[in-house]
């Protein structure tokens, strides 16, 4: 199957030549208006909108010639590019607290920002706050399905979602413009580890708890003879799983790998990505993976939903379910490949961070006089 794979991967190297073109267009036109931003981030966690931020930040700061800085709690200080402004503010506070309200103001004032960026629902409200005492065009981009909603989006200058479905009851515009990944940047060359079996690969990137099905993906991998599966990640449960692992006897075709940088190059090697669960950092591992041609078999999600051909869905993780999934999947390379031939192509054309950081732009410029 890789052979199948290899000659495809000229799409993601085109995309790569032509994106500098288009900054370099970029630099002697539409971007000398905007002098100025700062994207604001009040969550307490790091997960997917908090890599966005600092994907999307990094890319502005390395190819425009506008100041970047980005407003955040301390402890996302050293997430961030050397070239990006990084301006602490502790947002644990409750979004009504009159001192983070007032020293939020300040710093959007005191940095003379033309626009002000926030990611997420708490985010937006602290925007709102402080609207009235500043003159920053304001910009929300909505990670999910719950916030922020239209009665306080209606407030924005500029309105960005991640994808359809996290809009599709907002009667609002949107800027329909999902996340990226720079698989250019992750590119080299794999190491031994990597290198696994000439048998059907599974590779599942995830944190290992059973509910997020991982239990049952052993008892499916035990009815399917063939299969190796390598596993990314950590977690609580990881012991207990590999303990699982041994009572079904498949010591020898399931390899706990625990955490790597090198995800890249395992999903380069492997012929399927399963996501039995949707979790915190499966966005990107199922972005990467279709970047990098890589089929994917993945529970019910916004961008499975939206990406994935519904033959490769999961409509439960019972094992039964799981190994008539698997073995389906796998059966015959080619047809996998075909199948996902047009979610490749699209991948290709939307889901690289230089289309998410150029959509970004174009939204901003659209908010200059």
């Amino acid at each position: 199957m890789d052979a199948n794979r290899s000659a495809p991967e000229t799409d993601s190297q085109s995309s790569a030549y032509s994106s500098a073109s288009s900054r370099a267009e970029m630099k002697q036109s539409r971007e000398q208006d905007i002098r100025s931003i700062c994207h604001l981030v009040a969550s307490r966690e790091h997960g997917e909108m908090e890599q966005h931020v600092a994907d999307l930040s990094r890319w502005q700061a390395l190819n425009t010639d506008a100041r970047i800085s980005v407003i955040a709690h301390p402890r996302y200080r050293y997430t961030l590019h050397e070239r990006v402004k990084f301006i602490p503010l502790n947002t644990d506070r409750s979004r009504h607290h009159p001192t983070l309200v007032w020293r939020l103001a300040n710093h959007i004032r005191a940095g003379e920002y033309q626009i002000a960026h926030g990611h997420g629902s708490k985010s937006a409200q602290l925007l709102a706050a402080v609207q009235k005492y500043t003159e920053a065009q304001q910009v929300i981009t909505r990670h999910n399905v719950r916030h922020p909603r239209d009665k306080l989006a209606s407030a924005f200058s500029a309105r960005i979602a991640v994808s359809r479905s996290t809009v599709a009851n907002s009667r609002l515009d949107w800027n329909i413009i999902p996340n990226g990944v720079d698989v250019s940047a992750k590119d080299s060359e794999a190491s031994p580890e990597v290198r696994l079996h000439a048998a059907p690969r599974i590779l599942v990137a995830t944190r290992l708890l059973r509910l997020k099905g991982m239990d049952a993906l052993l008892g499916a991998l035990a009815k399917l003879p063939e299969i190796h599966l390598t596993v990314i990640g950590d977690g609580p449960d990881k012991v207990e799983l590999k303990r699982l692992s041994e009572k079904l006897g498949l010591t020898d075709r399931v390899n706990f790998v625990g955490y790597t940088d090198e995800i890249a190059a395992f999903i380069r090697a492997a012929d399927l990505l399963l996501i039995p669960s949707p979790g915190e950092t499966t966005l990107y591992t199922l972005i990467e993976a279709l970047l990098n041609r890589c089929p994917v078999a993945s529970a019910h999600s916004t961008y499975a939903e939206e990406y994935i051909p519904p033959d490769y869905l999961l409509n439960n993780l019972e094992p039964e379910h799981l190994a008539e999934k698997l073995a389906f999947a796998l059966r015959d390379g080619n047809k996998l490949l075909c199948d996902f031939a047009p979610v490749f192509a699209r991948a290709a054309n939307e889901l690289t961070l230089e289309q998410m950081a150029r959509s970004t732009w174009q939204v901003y410029q659209k908010l200059q006089p």
